[in-house]
């Protein structure tokens, strides 16, 4: 008798086009000290625009799964370079490819690298917020050309962009309008996404990936046996009698 199809339910992991990254560094010598790697990832975010780290030092936990550890290398980001990055989340993601030494030159050839973010130094305050304000000025007797209609921005880094700090720019706006929209570029901000916009966010997919192991839910069954057993003891009851009555 043939056995039953397997069928698989689930969503498909675009970032697994790879190897774990202590998988490709524990076979060379050194840890890979001094070679290149880089994410699937980038490269189709960012196909003209080079990203890639070169490796500095690696300290891997030596677990069994080969999923700890950290990273120390110079960062080039879009052919931008960061300096020294210390890397410990999201390095148990099958999505790490090597570069051979023969590919390194052309690999890391760039053009055009990233350019700086710029942002407007300031940004126009509501319609009916300065409406109210003027109105309130009027009320207590002060000139109503005095109330602010444009206020200081500071710009709000997501963790995910932290590491362009650097590369972000004020500037005053070209034109002033009543809108933010007007005075800052869309595009530079759809840029930092590259040519893969993130369209849905889940629940069960946000954050750095984790490591449940798989024993853990057998030693809580244990423990709770166990315990199960010392409260029995306590109360005179023989924890494998089957039936005893007090």
């Amino acid at each position: 008798m043939a056995a039953k199809n397997l069928r698989f339910v689930g969503n498909y992991d675009i970032n697994a086009k790879g190897h774990f990254l202590w998988e490709i560094l524990a076979q060379l010598r050194g840890f890979g000290v001094g070679r290149i790697v880089t994410k699937s990832e980038w490269g189709r975010k960012w196909p003209t625009q080079p990203s890639y780290i070169r490796i500095v030092r690696a300290e891997p936990h030596m677990d069994r799964w080969l999923f700890g550890g950290r990273l120390f290398g110079e960062w080039t980001y879009r052919g931008k370079s960061l300096g020294l990055y210390e890397f410990a989340d999201n390095l148990n993601r099958s999505d790490w490819r090597l570069i051979h030494k023969h590919e390194e030159p052309t690999f890391t050839k760039c053009e055009q690298p990233m350019k700086n973010v710029v942002f407007p130094k300031t940004f126009p305050l509501p319609p009916v917020q300065v409406m109210l304000a003027k109105k309130e000025a009027a009320k207590r007797g002060v000139a109503t050309d005095s109330v602010p209609t444009r206020a200081k921005l500071t710009p709000c880094i997501d963790p995910e962009f932290r590491m362009f700090t650097p590369l972000i720019k004020q500037e005053d706006p070209k034109a002033y309008s009543n809108s933010i929209y007007d005075e800052a570029n869309p595009e530079a901000i759809l840029d930092l996404y590259g040519e893969e916009i993130p369209v849905k966010v889940e629940a069960w997919n946000y954050g750095p990936s984790v490591h449940i192991s798989r024993f853990t839910k057998k030693i809580d069954k244990v423990h709770e046996l166990e315990e199960g057993e010392e409260e029995q003891e306590e109360e005179g009851l023989d924890p494998f009698a089957i039936g005893q009555k007090r």
